[in-house]
């Protein structure tokens, strides 16, 4: 007879790892928030640079599409994090889970950074060329936070029964990535 999983729950997660994974995760985004606005800020120097004058750089205004976007970006970011601690469980009952939890250890830090190198080559590539994400790839933009915690989610389910943990964590993460977006 197979198996069922177990419930995603503070006690099966645990209430250190679980607590701490959600403060480590409110702190990332922050960090990723504030790093993400003075990355925008500082794409602004060439600018700069051509008019020779900083009035251009202490006068940007983020536009409400950029702001959502980097909330967003910033909290589906924080969650790869957040999964890594959820899912550091040493050992576990079964041999079989213990590898899972392992494989879903790693790979919310591996697609974290995967994606920042793409986000990297990317910025690399709009430089040269005259695209915008705003004016170009509107809807496209908010896809890469949402692969980032679909994913998340997809190997925290592949080990627990976690339907409604997922939709209370998706109403929290669009509530932070509003506020972090200062709307």
């Amino acid at each position: 007879m197979k198996k069922l999983k177990s419930d995603f729950t503070i006690n099966e997660i645990g209430k250190f790892r679980f607590y701490s994974g959600i403060a480590i995760g409110i702190g990332f985004s922050i960090v990723f928030n504030i790093l993400f606005r003075v990355i925008l800020k500082m794409c602004n120097v060439g600018e700069v640079i051509t008019d020779l004058s900083w009035s251009n750089y202490y006068s940007y205004e983020f536009s409400i599409y950029y702001l959502t976007l980097i909330g967003f970006a910033s909290v589906g970011f924080s969650f790869c994090f957040t999964t890594y601690l959820w899912m550091s469980k040493p050992f576990a009952s079964i041999r079989k889970k213990t590898i899972r939890l392992r494989m879903a250890q790693i790979n919310p830090i591996w697609i974290l950074f995967g994606t920042l190198l793409f986000l990297l080559r990317m910025f690399w590539f709009f430089a040269g060329v005259d695209l915008t994400i705003e004016k170009d790839f509107a809807y496209l933009g908010f896809m890469i936070p949402i692969f980032i915690y679909v994913y998340c989610w997809n190997l925290i389910s592949d080990i627990y029964k976690s339907k409604e943990p997922f939709f209370m964590t998706s109403l929290i993460i669009i509530i932070l990535g509003f506020i972090l977006s200062g709307i």
